[in-house]
């Protein structure tokens, strides 16, 4: 058993897309898991633990945080249709990204 003291931290990054077409979850994860070993490789990739939680939460460690907001940055499309993502916000718990997410949904209407 590895104690919390001990285990890697982790970040909960929160982004939109914004795009004319409906882009699906697995377009944008492989989109996503292709670009970031473009751009770190595959010892990076590895080290910074990668995951899409949902459609527009990413889970990334708290040292690779900052280049992966840059990946998320860098995309411009996903399966040939033109997509723009904007990292909206960045969270080390993920129940603040989910109120966020309420809080955003409710504001637009």
């Amino acid at each position: 058993m590895i104690l919390p003291s001990s285990r890697e931290k982790k970040r909960y990054i929160l982004f939109e897309i914004i795009s004319d077409e409906k882009v699906f979850k697995d377009e944008i994860e492989n989109s996503i898991y292709q670009k970031t070993l473009e751009f770190l490789g595959e010892e990076g990739f590895a080290k910074a633990g990668v995951n899409l939680i949902k459609k527009n939460i990413i889970r990334v460690s708290l040292k690779y945080k900052d280049e992966i907001i840059l990946i998320l940055s860098l995309i411009r499309s996903v399966n040939n249709k033109k997509v723009m993502i904007n990292p909206l916000k960045t969270s080390g718990v993920i129940k603040k990204i989910k109120g966020e997410i309420r809080n955003a949904t409710i504001s637009r209407k």
